[in-house]
């Protein structure tokens, strides 16, 4: 049995939410042993490495791009690493920020988030009537974020979660760039994706360079934990939900992003995260806005034959 464009991309979709529902897990214990500078720079060094031996594996079996490269014009390219930078490096950076600064389950709720902007966008965009229903529930998500900010001070909370969670959202506000644009890229989603991690690579190490961060040689635990970080949910995760979001599926399928928030926070909280009330109430939330998006874009859906 053949399988269909539709169901690839539903695949891809499900395996990157499955990802990125371990990247606060492995933020968690990266973090608790290493800083984060070093956490990125362990962790984009293993993104680059990885994206690089596909780009060679794909080079040599001869396997070629949607597009070819010599009939991208510079604005093209440089649209695409704009993407990348953005949709990658800026996601990234900002949430292990918020990660290091913030308590890691709100600022985890809030830097998967995006799809609360994501369906706002689409709302603006498509202007259909699935669409349009998915505004009034990123209302409701928004008031879980708020409920958030509230327990934990808002941006003006003390100890750096101000801070977090300003990163933790602008993090999010990045990742919903990234999936409305990446499906417009005539850039390899490959290509994008290793220029992007080669960028983070690069900056992550020069701030421990310039002594921004510590490097410490100790903790196994954790230096394996960044590096799964880098080769899982961002060079896997990122790659999957490229391929998912190709050819109208950030319409259709940027929904089950809403996912990934309730599956790492079930995960942080099953290895000893700490939490409150108002972080259930406002997970909660969003968890009412995700179950909604996804039963009306079901419901609207028309019916395969």
């Amino acid at each position: 049995m053949k399988i269909s464009e539709t169901d690839m991309g539903l695949a891809a979709a499900f395996g990157a939410v499955a990802l990125w529902a371990t990247n606060a897990l492995a933020a968690k214990f990266a973090l608790a042993d290493l800083g984060v500078a070093q956490v990125l720079a362990l962790q984009f060094g293993g993104a680059t490495a990885v994206l690089a031996a596909l780009r060679m594996f794909s080079s040599r079996v001869g396997k070629k791009d949607s597009v070819p490269r010599y009939s991208l014009t510079r604005m093209e390219i440089a649209g695409g690493a704009c993407v990348g930078a953005v949709g990658l490096t800026g996601t990234i950076f900002l949430q292990y920020l918020a990660f290091a600064s913030a308590p890691i389950v709100e600022a985890n709720v809030l830097a998967y988030g995006w799809p609360l902007f994501a369906a706002l966008w689409a709302a603006l965009a498509y202007r259909t009537q699935r669409t349009l229903a998915g505004v009034p529930l990123a209302v409701v998500g928004f008031a879980g974020v708020a409920v958030i900010l509230g327990a934990g001070g808002g941006f003006g909370g003390g100890d750096g979660g101000g801070f977090g969670y300003f990163a933790a959202l602008a993090s999010a506000g990045c990742m919903a760039f990234y999936t409305v644009a990446v499906g417009r890229a005539r850039v390899s989603a490959g290509d994008l994706l290793l220029s992007a991690t080669v960028l983070g690579a690069i900056c992550s190490f020069a701030f421990c360079v310039a002594g921004l961060g510590l490097w410490q040689w100790t903790g196994s635990g954790a230096w394996v934990a960044s590096v799964y970080a880098g080769v899982g949910p961002m060079a896997g995760g990122f790659f999957l939900w490229s391929r998912a979001m190709s050819g109208g599926g950030a319409e259709r399928l940027a929904p089950l992003g809403y996912a990934t928030p309730l599956l790492s926070t079930v995960l942080l909280v099953f290895f000893g995260e700490a939490f409150t009330f108002y972080t259930l109430l406002g997970a909660s939330l969003v968890l009412v806005c995700s179950v909604g998006v996804l039963v009306v874009d079901r419901v609207g859906r028309p019916s395969r034959a």
